[in-house]
């Protein structure tokens, strides 16, 4: 196939052999404007590190650019090289010329702000700087913008009446001149000295005149002035006289017209052409923008990433031919430890599609563009890509296939040097084996000792053994599933392949009688080395595919050890802050039981003797101490860390088997406790004394195993002391006066608490008038809280306004 459009100045024949034609046509397709899209028609693969590096750095930053899901906007960027071109010389631009030079000034600065604003939003400033590189190439001309904008009607490509003070009296001066002609005239058409002489009634124009249609006979009952007449004669168009002197006055404002239009395109093609060169530079960026961003939405398209450039060889990971459907990806290496690579195998193989994937992937590179392989992929720069791919046997040159292929061979010859990239398929075919064998390895040859890298396909058993021994050769093949007598396309490197060519004959059909005389024909000891080829190919496989399960099953395993990590932390953290809970209740406890023992003791030693009073103080103090020995929460030794694997072990088993305790409760159900009349969650199993601990809300109590039941269930309770952490006498009020409002709600919510557990019927909450901030918030909190049955302002000589007074 031929690409005329794509004049390449170096082996195009190579080029479309490789199909790199095919790519650049999606490529221009993906092109948002024929700015974008003549780029791509001028586009070859260069040989320069740095400016290949530039594309493939400027497709990247375009891909991040599009991933991140921003807009590169091309509305209103056009192709205005000749416009621009016509202004610099002097030339008027029509209106639909400027109007089409106003939308490029204004897309142009749109596409700059854009990218410009996605460089400012970059958190590293570092995303986009080649596009806004590209982008600061183009120049901004606001005024001259605005100029075309205010006088050119952009969509209808016409000057605007308001252009000028002379255009806007001119077309006044025709709008209401026409009025006043088609009134006269339609009087006419009514009137009835007129009308019976009238061929139609209608008025119609000719030669920017108005006139009406008269019978020929009647010619000369009209007075006027003859223009034309119609095509069957039978009528004249004669402007009548009534109307000439208007018409006369139409056309001189036409004419003042025209030179007011002529006046305005003059001046914006003026201003136009002082500006083209900066215009024409703008225009560049814009195609260079829409080119970079259209590499980038091929990029996507292909799932393709940017290439690594070496100084040698070529190391492609999981490469796809982008033109191929459903390619299985292979690893193409050559020039590193090989410089010639001698590919094998049968037909329908894949050969040859390895062939072209290592061509077109270096000369996408070479063009800038991300290729389709994995990410870490990475290719020289070869001075030149020559190929030799398929039958092009010549009728008009009287060539054969072999002739063919040997006249392009021996220009490869004459032309490749050292780093150089050359493609062979099927190479010293078409013409007797031993002589085409021989020929193969003399060229192979020649080439490795230039430098010259060399991929080749070959059927010849001869040429793989070559490969063997010859030094910076290789052999690889695709390989051939001998139970399914079907191709997998799996390339591998440093194992030659079997043609089978027998077996897939045998597959197709071949009579298994010929099959066997073609083997015997074949010889043993060939026989024998295609069997060997054939086992080690399965092995190969088979080995390939334990490899994979065994990446499969490793996987699983860092999944499975990622998620233990995880649920281990989770359980290192909820066990830390119920510790933490804990020692921040006790101390609480402490420091309320010291406060008490305080106040006791300051009453004792207020008591001159032994008295009622220094009785019961102590009474108080006993009762104090037994109070703190049952409220205190046993608070547990931080366990020593210990190795993982016994840790795993323990929450493993915790997880998988939860112990299960009365009516099939867990740790973690929702339980109902009797002895409260309330729901709530079980924390722990039964202790030594068969109590458990259940979360109420924002407390946690200890309940004999007895008083939980399963929510909804008709367990009745059972007076039961139940031990908490809170203080059962509490004062029937509570000042808040001075607290900020997060402290007195928490403050607040404690105490409530401790009123509940209590018993308590009703209290006073003191919050003073101040503001009403700290008043409104208890009030909220209140509303919020279920166990309140209600809430009023306390009597005037409780408080008043000062104070709540709230009932369970």
């Amino acid at each position: 196939m031929q690409f005329p459009r794509y004049n390449f100045s170096v082996d195009s024949h190579t080029f479309e052999l490789l199909e790199l034609p095919k790519i650049l046509a999606q490529l221009e397709a993906a092109c948002a404007c024929e700015l974008g899209r003549a780029r791509v028609r001028r586009l070859e693969p260069s040989t320069n590190v740095g400016e290949v590096t530039r594309r493939i750095n400027e497709t990247s930053q375009a891909r991040l650019y599009l991933e991140a899901g921003k807009a590169a906007v091309f509305g209103g960027i056009s192709d205005v090289s000749r416009l621009l071109k016509n202004a610099q010389i002097g030339s008027m631009l029509e209106a639909g010329e400027l109007a089409a030079v106003g939308l490029f000034i204004a897309g142009a600065r749109r596409l700059k702000g854009g990218i410009e604003n996605a460089s400012r939003e970059d958190e590293d400033g570092q995303q986009f700087t080649l596009l806004v590189h590209q982008a600061n190439r183009i120049s901004v001309h606001p005024a001259l913008e605005k100029a075309i904008a205010d006088a050119i009607d952009l969509e209808g490509q016409s000057v605007k009446d308001s252009a000028s003070l002379r255009l806007l009296k001119a077309r006044r001066g025709m709008a209401r001149t026409q009025a006043e002609i088609q009134s006269k005239l339609r009087a006419m058409l009514t009137s009835t000295n007129v009308q019976p002489h009238l061929q139609d009634n209608f008025v119609t124009v000719r030669e920017g005149r108005y006139c009406l249609p008269v019978r020929a006979e009647s010619r000369n009952s009209v007075p006027g002035i003859i223009h034309d007449r119609s095509g069957s004669g039978g009528a004249f168009f004669i402007e009548p006289q009534a109307v000439v002197e208007l018409n006369n006055r139409l056309r001189e404002l036409a004419l003042e017209e025209r030179e007011a239009i002529r006046e305005i395109l003059q001046e914006l093609s003026a201003r136009v052409g002082e500006v083209a060169g900066e215009l024409k530079s703008s225009s560049a960026a814009c195609g260079e923008l829409d080119f970079t961003f259209a590499k980038a939405r091929l990029s996507l398209k292909h799932q393709a990433t940017a290439p690594l450039l070496g100084k040698s060889g070529f190391n492609l990971k999981a490469a796809r031919h982008p033109l191929v459907e459903h390619c299985i990806p292979n690893d193409i290496r050559l020039g590193d430890d090989f410089d010639v690579l001698m590919l094998t195998g049968p037909n329908t193989g894949g050969k040859t599609i390895v062939l072209k994937t290592l061509g077109l992937g270096v000369l996408m590179a070479m063009c800038g563009m991300h290729i389709c392989a994995e990410s870490g992929s990475s290719v020289c720069l070869p001075r030149r890509v020559f190929a030799d791919i398929g039958d092009e046997q010549s009728i008009e040159q009287s060539l054969s296939t072999f002739s063919s292929h040997m006249s392009r061979i021996i220009k490869i010859l004459n032309e490749a040097e050292s780093g150089d990239l050359v493609l062979f398929d099927e190479i010293g075919a078409g013409t007797d084996p031993d002589e085409g064998a021989a020929l193969a390895k003399a060229i192979l040859r020649s080439l490795s000792r230039r430098g010259t890298l060399v991929l080749a396909t070959t059927h010849y058993g001869e040429l793989k053994q070559f490969a063997l021994s010859a030094e910076r050769f290789q052999n690889a093949s695709v390989e051939f599933d001998t139970k399914s007598l079907k191709p997998t396309y799996h390339l591998r490197i440093g194992v030659p392949g079997a043609s089978n060519a027998i077996s897939i004959a045998s597959r197709l059909g071949l009579p298994p009688d010929l099959a066997q005389r073609a083997k015997r024909y074949l010889g043993k000891a060939r026989e024998e080395t295609e069997l060997a080829t054939q086992k080690l190919e399965a092995t190969q496989r088979e080995l390939r595919e334990q490899t994979e399960e065994a990446v499969q099953e490793r996987e699983e395993v860092q999944r499975l050890q990622r998620e233990f990590d995880k649920k281990l932390q989770k359980l290192q953290q909820e066990r830390d802050a119920e510790i933490a809970a804990a020692h921040a209740q006790a101390a609480r406890i402490v420091r309320e039981a010291q406060n008490e023992a305080d106040s006791i003791l300051k009453e004792l030693r207020s008591a001159a003797k032994e008295s009622k009073q220094t009785e019961v103080a102590r009474g108080r103090l006993k009762s104090l101490r037994d109070k703190t020995r049952v409220n205190a929460p046993p608070i547990a030794p931080e366990p020593p860390r210990c190795h993982r694997a016994p840790v795993r072990e323990e929450v493993e088993e915790e997880i998988e088997a939860p112990q299960v305790i009365k009516q099939g409760l867990k740790v973690g159900d929702s339980v109902r406790v009797s002895s409260f009349n309330k729901e709530g969650v079980l924390l722990t199993l039964p202790d030594n004394n068969d109590r458990v601990e259940v979360r109420i809300g924002a407390m946690k109590v200890k309940v004999p195993l007895r008083d939980i039941s399963k929510p909804g269930g008709r367990h009745q309770p059972a007076p039961v002391a139940a031990f908490t952490g809170k203080v059962f006498g509490v004062p029937q009020e509570i000042n808040l006066i001075g607290r900020r409002v997060d402290e007195a709600i928490l403050e607040l919510e404690e105490y409530l608490d401790s009123a509940l557990l209590s018993n308590a019927k009703s209290l006073r909450i003191v919050h003073g008038r101040g503001t009403g901030a700290l008043r409104r918030a208890v009030h909220d909190y209140l509303k919020s809280t279920r166990a309140v049955t209600s809430f009023e302002q306390a009597p005037m000589n409780e408080g008043g306004e000062g104070a709540t007074v709230v009932t369970f």
